[in-house]
């Protein structure tokens, strides 16, 4: 961890005050001859990958300074140009509501440069120049440390950022949870409508988010880059559509671009999620006759990210691993359950229903099934269930690993306990043929090979479930971390509206932001203004820090956090603050790299 995370590691609960809006801090002179700033990947104790989008085929020049380099190690990286990023005549000829047309769209071609850079020392800090026509950038990165020498590591982790254009503009629901009797009225024509909004959610009136989905996602990032973390997992659902490019130009302007510049010191580890399968106004999923659409989808993710080699070229990017000093994160592709399975496959009086539960199911999605993919030209489906390729990989991962006493975290994107939208099997008579379940197969696996946390989205909620299968007092952590900037869920309710008793499906759940966080609103000139509690966009910090002596070897701080918008008595969101939940989790880790208890 670079020196700034270690000093604001020692002060976690301290409030750090934003506003306005999110400008890159890392460039130098223009960046208009980039279309995406430099972001980093792939990060090891020797090096990492550095890759940046340009309109046109001009080469740029890479050049990195640090220690063991003598004078500075320049590369000219020639620019690939990548179709499959190029915008549709349906996304050229969209409107908006409250944008100027075509203001969102950028250049018509998309020029990818990237370089690996290796052969560098452990644990220590490079910076780097892009040099891209008549435009400079400048950036920093830092390697990760080897598993023997190191002292501290934060990872943040996030999901469910689903960005587009139209979150520029847009206030989500806001799902009422614990402490909702106090909230302002909801009604047409109330205070809180007049200033943010009011809709109708399940037969329910609700208030909508006071903050923008895209002012949510950039001041959540604006608060992570202040925590000045050694990599940032996002655990899928990145865009609102992988087939749809506006999406992904989103996605980076927040991230690697004029609203934010996380990702230019900071490397990403993401996981496909189902939203990256999705074509949005580009055909959606299709349809049985013809997925293209889907193909199209994932190849915009795959165009973007390059994961360390997993083995299997076909399944390139959808799972890896990456060591990072002590700590091992496994990411994993959840989106590809065979056999195929949907809710039309169960007949009405087959349906489960309430809290029945008869077992994980083996699919989690419903909306295509492998052959269809194939016969549209796919060819990077990776099956999760056990005897798949991806699953003799992540066992022999889970193997290697605990052989070397590493650390190990999971990420992929179908969380598998879940009390949200996606936490009942296909089975179900409320499933929503995109339940996380069947991921539960790997529960066993985990548990026995010591994995000490799980991250996942896709219910958009904030949860900490906890299994112990085997009852011996040392289970495994599962979170939903969906709240990176897009929906703001509650959990599943009995009925079909929102004011009947939560379902209580997941018997695992152990927390949750919108139940657990008590909205606790005060009145102001007769107004409810929220002072705490309630669900927020946020992420989980997780802290690793190396002990001395003794039995355990290792501490690991889980921290859910939120970024609270205050407001004043006119509703007005005056800044937004970090702050921490109740619900931090600290592991002990053995010598061996498994939690203690």
């Amino acid at each position: 961890m670079r020196q700034s995370g270690r000093l604001a590691a020692a002060g976690v609960a301290t409030l750090i005050l934003l506003a306005g809006a999110v400008a890159p801090a890392g460039g130098a002179g223009s960046a208009d001859d980039f279309r995406v700033l430099p972001y980093l990947q792939s990060p090891s104790s020797e090096g990492i990958r550095i890759t940046w989008f340009t309109e046109t085929d001009e080469p740029g020049r890479l050049t990195v300074r640090g220690p063991g380099i003598r004078g500075s190690l320049t590369t000219e990286v020639g620019g690939e140009l990548l179709p499959e990023l190029a915008y549709t005549d349906a996304e050229r000829a969209q409107q908006i509501p409250g944008l100027e047309p075509g203001s969102w769209l950028l250049g018509a071609d998309n020029y990818k440069h990237t370089e690996l850079i290796d052969g560098l020392r452990p644990g220590t800090r490079y910076t780097y120049t892009v040099e891209q026509d008549g435009s400079t950038f400048r950036g920093r990165f830092e390697t990760a440390p080897t598993a023997d020498d190191w002292r501290q590591i934060r990872l943040i982790a996030l999901s469910d950022s689903e960005t587009e254009p139209l979150g520029r503009v847009q206030k989500r629901e806001w799902a009422p949870g614990a402490g909702a009797d106090g909230r302002p009225s909801a009604a047409a024509g109330s205070a809180w409508d007049q200033v943010h909004g009011t809709t109708t959610l399940s037969g329910t009136r609700v208030l909508r988010y006071p903050l923008t989905e895209d002012e949510g996602l950039r001041r959540n990032l604006a608060v992570i880059e202040q925590r000045s973390p050694d990599a940032v997992l996002f655990t899928g659902d990145l865009v609102q559509g992988g087939g749809y490019q506006p999406g992904w130009d989103e996605f980076f302007r927040s991230t690697a671009g004029a609203g934010g510049d996380l990702l230019t010191s900071v490397p990403i580890l993401p996981a496909f999620g189902n939203w990256e399968s999705f074509g949005a106004l580009n055909g959606g999923y299709g349809t049985p006759d013809d997925r293209s659409p889907v193909v199209r989808s994932r190849a915009k993710f795959h165009a973007y990210f390059d994961g360390p080699a997993n083995g299997t070229p076909a399944h390139q990017d959808n799972y890896y691993r990456v060591d990072y000093g002590p700590v091992t994160v496994l990411t994993l592709d959840s989106n590809n359950g065979q056999p195929d399975d949907a809710a039309a496959n169960y007949a009405a009086d087959e349906k489960l229903t309430g809290r029945e539960y008869t077992g994980p199911g083996t699919d989690t999605q419903e909306n295509f099934t492998r052959e269809q993919y194939e016969a549209a030209g796919g060819t990077d489906l990776s099956d999760f269930g056990p005897g798949s390729v991806q699953w003799t990989w992540a066992e022999r991962q889970l193997a290697e690993a605990r052989a070397a006493g590493q650390i190990v975290v999971v990420q992929f994107h179908h969380v598998p306990y879940s009390s949200g939208e996606h936490g009942l099997p296909m089975n179900h008579a409320l499933t929503s043929g995109q339940g996380g379940t069947p991921m539960r197969v790997y529960h066993p696996l985990f548990e026995r090979y010591g994995v000490a946390a799980v991250i996942s989205g896709h219910s958009e909620m904030f949860e900490r479930s906890f299994v112990d299968e085997d009852g011996d007092g040392t289970g495994v952590h599962y979170y939903d971390v969906g709240v990176a900037g897009d929906g703001l869920r509650g959990v599943r309710r009995e009925g079909a509206t929102l004011d009947t008793a939560p379902l209580r499906y997941n018997p695992f759940s152990r927390w949750t932001a919108d139940q657990s966080e008590t909205e606790r609103w005060v009145a102001g000139d007769g107004v409810p203004r929220l002072e705490a509690g309630g669900k927020h966009y946020g992420h989980l910090e997780i802290d690793v820090e190396r002990l001395r002596g003794g039995d355990e070897i290792a501490r690991i701080t889980l921290t859910p956090v939120h970024v609270f918008p205050v407001l004043d008595d006119d509703l007005t969101v005056t800044r937004t603050e970090r702050r921490t939940y109740g619900d931090q989790i600290v592991i002990d880790i053995g010598s061996d790299g498994r939690p203690t208890g």
